[in-house]
């Protein structure tokens, strides 16, 4: 990798880091809703201070460069939070009607014993 090249990628992971801790230090996300991308920015950084390492990983998949490593590995991460991130949305959709469910249900027994004591 040309130093260039390892210099950006070196800024743009803590950068990364920073973005994630600054989110968190300012209450718009939580640590364990973040620490995906916490672990993510410190893998960032580990693989633009040692892209040698990266390489050799890569050849012992069989796979030529580091660039298509990297592909591969980020789009089976991002995939693998849709699919927690989607979970979590089903849940909590779940959640919210029953919780509807038990609100209507209060409501009309409150209704009923305000009639009876009327």
């Amino acid at each position: 990798m040309p130093i260039q090249l390892q210099i950006i990628a070196i800024f743009l992971a803590i950068g990364f880091l920073l973005l994630t801790i600054f989110l968190i230090r300012k209450d718009h996300a939580e640590v364990r809703q973040m620490n995906k991308w916490l672990f993510l920015s410190v893998i960032m950084i580990f693989g633009a201070l040692f892209p040698s390492l990266g390489t050799k990983i890569a050849h012992s998949f069989g796979i030529t460069t580091l660039t298509s490593l990297a592909l591969f590995t980020v789009t089976a991460f991002l995939l693998f939070i849709a699919l927690t991130s989607s979970i979590a949305l089903i849940n909590t959709q779940r959640q919210i009607k029953t919780l509807t469910q038990q609100l209507s249900l209060l409501k009309h027994e409150m209704n009923k014993l305000k009639k009876e004591k009327q």
